[in-house]
């Protein structure tokens, strides 16, 4: 029995030093990520099904500028995660108190001036996007305006390393959207329920959230203790240009796609480019797990290094299994993202994956610089969004060549991000 009870506790002890250790995190989170990033993905497959091609080319190229306009909303949880990993680090609770505050307010009213925004661009985005509705635009920006909000619980709960927590909501966001789609979708809402179904599920998700959180929105305990938002501001500049920038790298070829060919030939391409960034999106765990990380050891003056190795196995293990297998099985996995209709995308799913494994590594590179507080990487983002943009307007003779630019750009950026990240890290 004494043995029993000694084995039980080596054991707790065990999955307890795995829970805090950077494996763990890392396990924690790639599990969540996976899971919520395949229920996203499931339900774009689903609507893809549930709605024509012409329908779902609007609805990718709408998610797709979603992805590039949300970037606000995730630069501003990257600085509420750094600064909330500094404080927690220095032991500053009640900083964290007033950032908390400051910053519900100020999503507030910038959520509510993006709702008002799209509707004033409503109609000529449409008409520029040949879009059946301008109703699409609308709630894309109701969309946006919650999403500004919700980056500031799921900021919180980063910062403070909960990753539980976080996978959590992830995965409650993705079923919650998924259930919510395809019934509006079934009951005949067609696009505007596949569109809408994206802000009421992220609008619960923040609202359970920051209720679990409400002592935060109380004022700090010491009631002498300030926090100046100006240094935070100041430091969202460059994460928002560098996140803005990441994101026009892997999103703008779809809008740029559905500008330069036929609706027919834009919807073929919105199919092998949901197969494909699905390879962008799975290690987003090891990105969320990394960024507070490496935040909290530059706080304490410690080394990085190990970090960023271990991350960057990692997110190339993950990468190249998925890469990998598209291009040995491109025909079941175009049949899976596309089904009967995969066969006009078989060809571009070993690209495809290259492509977006190769981003996939930039993209985790740029959080670590940005951890670090470094700016120069910021120049070579902005270089590799002109070369590609240009590429794909000089090259669009076909849907192959968009995807050659890609790869050309793509290896280019990640040689570059390498060695801006080993030397004198």
């Amino acid at each position: 029995m004494n043995r029993s009870s000694a084995e039980a506790g080596n054991l707790k002890v065990y999955i307890s030093s795995l829970r805090n250790s950077l494996a763990g995190d890392f396990g924690i989170m790639v599990a969540a990520t996976t899971v919520a990033s395949a229920i996203n993905y499931l339900f774009n497959i689903v609507m893809n099904r549930l709605l024509g091609k012409a329908a779902f080319g609007d609805l990718y190229s709408m998610l797709s500028a979603l992805l590039i306009i949300t970037m606000g909303a995730l630069s501003v949880q990257t600085v509420i995660t750094k600064y909330i990993a500094q404080f927690e680090a220095e032991g500053e609770q009640d900083k964290v108190h007033i950032l908390v505050k400051k910053f519900s307010k100020i999503f507030l009213v910038t959520g509510s001036a993006a709702i008002v925004l799209s509707v004033a661009l409503a109609w000529p985005v449409a008409s520029v996007m040949k879009l059946e509705s301008p109703l699409y635009v609308i709630i894309l920006g109701t969309t946006v305006g919650i999403a500004l909000y919700l980056c500031l619980p799921f900021g919180i709960l980063q910062g403070e390393q909960r990753f539980a927590g976080l996978g959590i909501a992830n995965i409650g966001n993705a079923v919650f959207r998924m259930f919510l789609g395809v019934g509006l979708v079934l009951a005949g809402f067609g696009v505007f329920g596949a569109l809408g179904a994206t802000p009421i599920a992220g609008g619960a998700v923040a609202a359970i959230v920051m209720y679990m959180f409400r002592d935060k929105l109380r004022p700090p305990e010491d009631t002498h203790v300030e926090f100046d938002i100006l240094p935070a501001l100041k430091y969202l500049a460059p994460v928002a240009v560098s996140i803005f920038l990441v994101y026009i790298l892997t999103q703008v070829d779809v809008i740029l796609v559905k500008i330069l060919f036929s609706r027919t030939a834009a919807g073929t391409y919105s199919y092998a480019a949901l197969a494909g960034k699905a390879v962008l999106f799975l290690p987003e765990g090891i990105s969320l797990v990394m960024f507070p990380r490496v935040s909290e050891l530059k706080a304490r003056g410690q080394p990085t290094r190990r970090v960023l190795a271990y991350s960057l196995l990692a997110v190339t293990l993950m990468v190249s299994a998925v890469a990998g297998f598209y291009a040995l099985f491109p025909d079941f996995t175009a049949y899976l993202f596309a089904g009967a209709r995969g066969k006009d995308v078989v060809g571009y799913m070993g690209m495809f994956g290259l492509v977006m494994a190769i981003f996939s590594v930039v993209k985790m590179l740029t959080f670590y610089h940005l951890a670090l507080e470094k700016k120069a990487f910021i120049f070579w983002l902005a270089a590799a969004c002109i070369l590609e943009i240009a590429g794909i307007y000089m090259f669009h003779g076909s849907l192959l060549q968009v995807l050659y630019v890609l790869l050309v750009v793509g290896a280019g950026l990640l040689a570059v991000n390498l060695l801006t990240a080993f030397w004198k890290t």
